[in-house]
């Protein structure tokens, strides 16, 4: 059954498809009965993790990533995609193994998000976790160095806006405020 209130899909027509996104054009019904013939829409086939890791000085570690669509360095948390048979718990422990060399512990659900839920449909599972122990290692082709950041820092580098990455702001707020904060 249909919502009235709600735009109601047509029709769609897939424009491009790879493993890691799809883009549609697809027909829409709004509301008001006024019809849109190309409404873009890209689908995500896999959901996203993103985590907050700590150290016993609440020092939030952060990786700065090369970046191809941006040409920049970008502070991040370390995030990626829920690979094929895998649960958003189990690729946040793999994401900060993969991207920090770190093993977690502690690693708790905050929140799921959608980054840009007008256009894509998304998921962000936002965790945080302690740093259990440090192998060092990392995937240098993405992560260009790591750093622990100290709560203060960490809030002038938002004020400044050196960090540009939304799903990384959220993450590392919402872990400020929930996982340090009782």
């Amino acid at each position: 059954m249909s919502d009235d209130r709600f735009p109601t899909r047509l029709s769609k027509r897939l424009i491009y498809q790879s493993p890691w996104i799809e883009l549609y054009a697809d027909t829409v019904r709004m509301p008001d009965g006024s019809v849109i013939e190309a409404y873009h829409r890209l689908h995500y086939p896999s959901d996203a993790v993103c985590v907050a890791v700590f150290n016993r000085r609440d020092e939030l570690l952060m990786i700065r990533s090369r970046r191809y669509i941006t040409g920049r360095l970008e502070w991040e948390l370390p995030a990626g995609s829920v690979e094929k048979d895998e649960t958003p718990i189990e690729a946040a422990w793999r994401e900060c193994l993969e991207e920090t060399g770190c093993r977690v512990e502690n690693l708790r659900f905050l929140c799921s998000q959608n980054p840009s839920n007008g256009m894509a449909d998304l998921t962000v599972h936002v965790f945080a976790a302690r740093a259990a122990d440090d192998t060092g290692s990392f995937d240098q082709n993405e992560v260009a160095e790591r750093r622990w950041i100290p709560r203060p820092q960490l809030m002038r580098m938002l004020r400044r806006n050196e960090l540009r990455c939304g799903v990384s702001m959220l993450a590392a707020l919402y872990a400020l405020q929930f996982y340090l904060e009782p």
